[in-house]
């Protein structure tokens, strides 16, 4: 059996996958786009909506992810020479 501590760490995990898993499986089923499922799961001026802001922001997601993807393909790039 797991100790407390094990247990507690394992519950944010949990919740994530089966958040995502979720997600997921909402996604597959509609015919909505992603983005018109998560504005309608999105409460105006909520909590989500403030992450959202956050996270889609100008220094949000979208540029680490760009970012990222640009370092992977430089460094692909120096390890193919």
């Amino acid at each position: 059996m797991p100790s407390t501590t094990a247990a507690l760490r394992a519950r944010p995990r949990r919740l994530a996958r089966v958040t995502v898993e979720g997600a997921g499986e909402l996604l597959r089923r509609s015919d909505l786009s992603p983005a018109e499922l998560r504005e309608r799961v999105t409460s105006p001026k909520g909590t989500t909506a403030a992450a959202l802001a956050v996270l889609m922001g100008q220094d949000g997601m979208q540029g680490l992810l760009t970012r990222a993807v640009a370092a992977a393909a430089e460094r692909s790039k120096e390890l193919s020479s």
